[in-house]
């Protein structure tokens, strides 16, 4: 599955107010293959922020809450809380993924993240691409920012 959309160059941001919004692509390619698309509206940094994932009809699927050494998960009438974002956000999206460097990615920055690679060409037409290779299964996440 390919996102398409027309997209606005992404906002300049300072760390703790910074928002963007968009769609998300997830996939692992295990056997059998998991994907999980979504729109997104995320505010703040990796240390204080909340991310809310929406369905194609703007219904809210979850939202995700976290300050340093608290997190929480809600999706529908169920609530998770946990001392790791990182546990959370693995639990809603089915895989790890590098927290910190993905607020460094929305803000078009490289940021190292062990065994992801990068594409940040087209940025500047609010489009990210990563992909996770080790360890297995692959990952790839794409973003495509509104604003």
């Amino acid at each position: 599955m390919l996102l398409t959309a027309c997209a606005s160059p992404p906002p300049k941001t300072s760390a703790e107010n910074a928002n963007w919004s968009g769609r998300l692509l997830i996939q692992v390619l295990h056997d059998p293959p998991e994907s999980m698309s979504a729109s997104f509206e995320l505010q703040g940094s990796a240390q204080t922020g909340q991310m809310v994932l929406l369905s194609p009809i703007g219904t809210t699927l979850a939202r995700l809450q976290w300050e340093p050494e608290f997190a929480r998960l809600e999706q529908g009438q169920q609530q998770v809380q946990s001392t790791s974002l990182q546990q959370l956000a693995a639990r809603l999206t089915g895989t790890e993924l590098p927290i910190a460097a993905l607020f460094e990615w929305l803000a078009g920055r490289s940021a190292d993240a062990p065994g992801w690679e990068i594409d940040l060409s087209s940025h500047g037409q609010g489009r990210i691409f990563a992909e996770r290779t080790r360890p297995a299964p692959t990952t790839r996440l794409r973003i495509v920012l509104d604003r």
